[in-house]
């Protein structure tokens, strides 16, 4: 087996199972002379009760789950676009979407006889709303291998905004609580090793994000305003027929003197 395939595996088990499991994958890969592999198993660190949720969701709800990602690549096309009002619908849409899986997530906990505690619930809710806001964080949540709870940090551009851990935040409050410790730069994203993300530097605590556009669904938009231009063309000729047919039964019937009024007024309706 590789490493892809012990994660699968592993990350699909309860926290508690994680640790055993993990060892004995290693002996295996040992065992096997595959010493490289044995120690990148060892690297894989145990779920917090909140990432196992959020793992469990993409193995079990996987409909519910992509949903929500949709939405949120709507999201930030509105936001690209200015689109408030669109904007304020889906925000309602993902709250509620957010709290039905938080729900099914309670479910599927109780089905493995365990109860969810606020400081889980909390965690496994950041995830959510992290995974709407950007790109990088929704394909973690696929992956179905996250080992800590993921958070949404500062503005601009959503796609484009940050994601730290709940260690790191952990972390960072340590480190800038040490005497004589310097101001820290923001963490970079720290996803499951199996997951195959790479790790970004966030940038510099002024940088300015650059917006990213999801182009499949900016085409789509595209393609419906076109649509809307050649409806709105079709208009104008059907209107401008019925104006030259005015004409012509203007000028048969000897009323030229009406046909600056008739071009006035269908040329106004048009």
């Amino acid at each position: 087996m590789d490493l892809d395939s012990i994660a699968g595996k592993l990350y699909g088990l309860s926290p508690e199972a994680f640790t055993s499991s993990r060892s004995a994958e290693v002996r295996a890969a040992r065992s096997a002379g595959n010493r490289q592999l044995a120690d990148a198993v060892a690297q894989l660190r145990r779920p917090t009760v909140g990432a196992w949720l959020a793992n469990q969701l993409a193995r079990e709800c996987k409909d519910e789950l992509e949903a929500l990602l949709d939405l949120g690549t709507s999201m930030r096309v509105a936001q690209g676009a200015g689109d408030g009002p669109e904007l304020r619908v889906l925000t309602r849409r993902r709250r509620e979407m957010v709290a039905a899986l938080v729900s099914e997530a309670g479910r599927l906990a109780r089905t493995r006889n365990r109860s969810l505690s606020e400081n889980s619930t909390s965690d496994l809710e950041n995830t959510l709303e992290a995974a709407v806001a950007s790109a990088d964080a929704a394909n973690a949540l696929r992956s179905g291998r996250l080992n800590v709870g993921l958070t949404h940090s500062g503005f601009g551009p959503l796609d484009a905004a940050p994601l730290i851990t709940e260690s790191s935040k952990r972390t960072d409050r340590r480190q800038s609580s040490a005497p004589g410790s310097a101001e820290m730069p923001k963490t970079r994203n720290q996803f499951s090793p199996a997951s195959k993300e790479r790790r970004r530097p966030v940038g510099s605590k002024n940088a300015r994000p650059q917006p990213t556009y999801d182009w499949s669904k900016l085409k789509l938009a595209l393609a419906k305003a076109e649509r809307k231009v050649k409806s709105a063309e079709d208009v104008v000729k059907g209107m401008q027929q019925k104006v030259n047919d005015v004409k012509r039964n203007a000028t048969r019937f000897g009323l030229k003197s009406l046909v600056p009024s008739v071009t006035y007024e269908r040329q106004r309706e048009a």
